[in-house]
Parts: C-alpha cells; structure tokens; sequence
C-alpha cells in the first residue's frame, strides 16, 4: 500500500508543477485576441488623441483667420468713419454755402421708432422728428454708415438740382457785373473826359 500511497503523490506533484507551468506560458503565450483587443483600444486612444490635436489645430487656424479679418474690419471700419466723415463735413459746407436745408421722406430710413418728419440743415445735422414729440439731432456723420447713404441717396440729386440753379444765378450775376462794368467804364470815361 506504501507503493500505491507514493505514487498518488507522485502524481499530483507533477500535476501542480504542471498546472503552475500551463499558468505561467498562458502569461507568456501570445494571444491574438488579447493582443488586438489592446491594440483596438490603443489605437481608439491614439485616434482620439489624433482627433483632438486635428481639432486643436483647426480651431488655431480658424482663430488666426479671425484675427486676421478682424484686423481688416478694423482697418476698414476707421477708413470708412473717416471719408464719412470727410464727406459729410464738405456737404456741410456746400449747404452752409447755399443756404439751404433738406426734408428726407421719414420711408426712406429705417429707425425703429416712428418717424414724422426728418430734415438735413444746413449746418450738416439730421435732425428726426417723432409722432410722439421727441425729437433728435446730430451731426451727419455720427450716424450709423446706413442712415449716412439713405440721407445721401435722397439728398444728392436735391444737391444737384441746387447747385445748378446756384451755378445759373451766379451765370446770371456775371452777366449784370459785365454789363454794369462796361457802363461804368464808359461814365468814367465821360466824366475823366470832360473834367480835362
């Protein structure tokens, strides 16, 4: 019985060596399920981390695209204020000049109150009458790009209509100082004349 007791024991040593063996070769023993597992999560660690640099630098590129056209809109936005301003002082002067003022139909601009009545002096201001009593004025050029060119639209061919009626009086009153001049001459002469 000794001999059958040994070798159970025999037996099951082998087995747990056995056992302790398979364990540490499927440690070490390649596994393509395992290996591509890892590699899938790897590689959707790697597109995320692919993914958020691409979106890191798309939004750099979109910025300086801003940046860029923001220093455009700026350039622009000062160069359209001052020939605004520019254009709206030498109205000012041709109408201070002419002496005259203009009524702008209250449906040719856009504000969001309702308007009675809007009239451009001759000193270059807008000024808004509103139903309600109000009223509002500055100068031209302190209103907003699109109130200026509405004004300018209804204004420039008044503008016209005036400095030809100005151009024909002034034609006018050349005439009657050539006239009045030769007169003159001719009395002076008359009267340098018989003075001798």
């Amino acid at each position: 019985m000794e001999e059958m007791d040994a070798e159970p024991k025999q037996d099951v040593l082998p087995k747990r060596e056995e056992e302790s063996q398979k364990q540490t070769a499927e440690e070490t023993v390649f596994h393509p399920v395992q290996l591509s597992r890892k590699s899938e999560e790897v590689s959707v660690e790697e597109r995320t981390d692919e993914s958020e640099i691409e979106v890191e630098q798309k939004l750099q590129e979109l910025l300086k695209d801003i940046s860029d056209e923001t220093l455009q809109l700026r350039e622009f936005l000062t160069e359209e204020n001052r020939l605004m301003n520019e254009l709206c002082t030498s109205i000012k002067q041709i109408m201070k000049k002419l002496s005259v003022s203009f009524d702008i139909p209250p449906r040719n601009i856009r504000v969001n109150k309702k308007i009675k009545r809007v009239i451009l002096n001759e000193e270059g201001h807008l000024t808004f009458f509103y139903e309600k009593g109000e009223a509002h004025s500055a100068f031209l050029a302190e209103y907003p790009p699109e109130i200026v060119i509405a004004v300018l639209w209804v204004v420039m061919p008044k503008l016209a209509k005036v400095v030809i009626t100005y151009r024909k009086k002034i034609r006018s009153r050349i005439s009657l100082f050539k006239k009045l001049k030769s007169e003159l001459k001719t009395i002076a002469k008359a009267v340098v004349g018989s003075k001798d």
